[in-house]
């Protein structure tokens, strides 16, 4: 049994999966962790259901992609009812661009497992159930937490930094004193996640009636989500009773008891965090943002700000980089997470309108948009969903790009490539756990290296050429052959330049003239990092 240690490195509060996830990636950045978890193990029910392109991304960075999708369904797109039980909309799966579908569905406890699991990779990174943080107070090197242990005695350990990713009501911003901004939904609904279900078809379902609108969600293992409005005739006290669950849901299936892997009520939210920093403590995921559940970007705003914090805090742990660096966490992801949750705010008012003008508008509005497919596809389609792209943080130029179609500041299309000899595979299965330098041109190949050997006193960021050649590669750079198509034709835009790629696989910087020293003191000044 794994003793609680007096000092560690970071000290993450919540064992969900932000937390998990986190440890996970700080773990093999060979970063001491703990992770603090009041529950005596696991949750053992679903709570999130749906993780995105991105997320499943991040799984793939902590080298857990496949003990995780084998055990998923694929989803397929999304399909919308009107007042009349018929179809007013369909929404198909979308192209793969970062590696994975767009939306696949899940069992949580799964993930939860593999999470922990993982853990078991790295003697420095530990999770400890049963053990709830007390308090704690911060110095100019470190911090202090108390721990309350399961032999129900209090416990010192002294961190470098503290993440509070304990979930919508966390201990630790309650203790920094850090209000939540933003509107609770007037209304609340129930949960019933079922098995043995009859509808196995890999599409959400949205219901979207003005009286008892509701929503089926595909989950794993012949099972499925469903998600109602409570009404405010509904008495609160027998709406999770079976008889009422399956009066119900009596015009969608037959259920019996042992069919009901959970219900409960939820009190939808969208409010965000005043402040995500407080000196050497962080908030990340539902502590620091709640996001309505439409959009299916709960989970997966959390598991960005996982991959964006961990490569950071490593950065500075390693001391690669000043504590500066942690200030960009927020200023990166604040704006994308704020539009998520207005996306998802709009997609709730388009899929559930209540007024008899909002229904009305919209089916007007399904209909005049089938004479202009462009823009119905880009409406129905919700095309408007933000794309990764970060605005402002530890990007080189990301004012003053010469060319429009720039991936500066974007997340870089994961392509399908074939290594010279192995089998076909995935960009991201090559790129390592820190920077990546991306070449093209063979004539590049010197000054990569030169970067390479020079950003980072310790570090150093792995070279990959992708293209045709009968060149002979150096032992330290790695060849791809990508395939080609639209992907590859993104990243060929830059096929005359260097490409930094992030740890979080965003593009950091993209340049030509890498000997030059002030192209590497610009990029040491965007990202904060120290001085050999």
């Amino acid at each position: 049994m794994t003793i609680l240690p007096q000092k560690t490195d970071v000290i993450i509060s919540g064992g969900g999966p932000v937390g998990l996830t986190l440890a996970n990636l700080l773990g093999q950045a060979q970063i001491g962790v703990i992770v603090l978890e009041k529950n005596d193990s696991p949750f053992d029910i679903p709570r999130a259901i749906t993780i995105d392109d991105e997320g499943c991304r991040t799984i793939q960075a902590a080298a857990l992609d496949k003990q995780f999708m084998p055990s998923t369904v694929r989803g397929k797109g999304a399909r919308y009812y009107g007042e009349d039980n018929r179809p007013f909309a369909e929404v198909g799966p979308g192209p793969v661009e970062f590696g994975f579908p767009k939306r696949t569905h899940f069992f949580q406890p799964n993930l939860d497992k593999i999470l922990v699991n993982g853990l078991n990779r790295y003697r420095q990174a530990n999770i400890f159930f049963g053990h709830k943080l007390l308090g704690f107070s911060e110095t100019d090197t470190s911090i202090k937490v108390e721990v309350f242990t399961p032999n129900k005695k209090s416990h010192e350990v002294f961190c470098k930094f503290l993440i509070g990713a304990d979930g919508a009501r966390s201990d630790v911003r309650q203790k920094l004193g850090i209000k939540m901004i933003g509107d609770t939904y007037p209304e609340d609904w129930v949960i019933v996640d079922t098995k043995n279900d009859p509808d196995q078809e890999p599409v959400s379902k949205f219901y979207c009636r003005r009286d008892r609108p509701y929503v089926s969600i595909p989950a794993p293992d012949e099972g499925r989500r469903y998600e109602y409005r409570v009404q405010q005739e509904d008495g609160h006290q027998k709406l999770l009773d079976f008889d009422n669950i399956r009066e119900r849901l009596s015009s969608i299936r037959l259920i019996r008891p042992e069919d009901i892997i959970r219900s409960t009520i939820y009190t939808f939210e969208a409010k965000i965090a005043e402040r995500w920093r407080c000196g050497r403590t962080l908030l990340a995921g539902d502590a620091a943002h709640l996001t309505p559940p439409f959009a299916g970007q709960g989970l997966n705003n959390g598991l960005r700000d996982a991959h964006n914090l961990a490569w950071k805090l490593s950065l500075v742990l390693k001391e690669e980089a000043s504590e500066k660096l942690l200030d960009s966490y927020e200023l990166e992801r604040r704006e994308p997470t704020r539009a998520m949750i207005d996306l998802a705010i709009a997609m709730g008012d388009i899929v559930m309108p209540q007024a008899e003008e909002d229904i009305e508008f919209r089916n007007k509005l399904v209909q005049w948009l089938d004479r202009f497919p462009a823009a119905r596809d880009y409406i129905v389609s919700m095309k408007f969903k933000p794309h990764p792209h970060y605005k402002n943080g530890a990007f080189l130029d990301l004012d003053s790009q010469k060319f429009s179609g720039s991936l500066v500041g974007q997340m870089l299309p994961q392509v399908i490539l074939e290594k010279l000899d192995s089998k076909v595979s995935r960009l991201d299965d090559f790129l390592g756990n820190g920077f990546a330098i991306i070449i093209q041109d063979e004539r590049q190949i010197e000054k990569a290296l030169g970067v390479s050997k020079n950003i980072f006193n310790r570090e150093q960021p792995k070279i990959i050429f992708m293209g045709k050649t009968q060149s002979k590669m150096l032992h330290c750079v790695t060849h791809l052959l990508p395939k080609e198509d639209v992907l590859l034709q993104r990243i060929w835009a830059h096929r005359d330049q260097i490409i930094l790629v992030r740890p979080d696989r965003y593009v950091a910087a993209s340049f030509s003239d890498a000997n030059q020293s002030d192209t590497l003191d610009k990029l040491r000044k965007v990202l904060n990092l120290k001085n050999s």
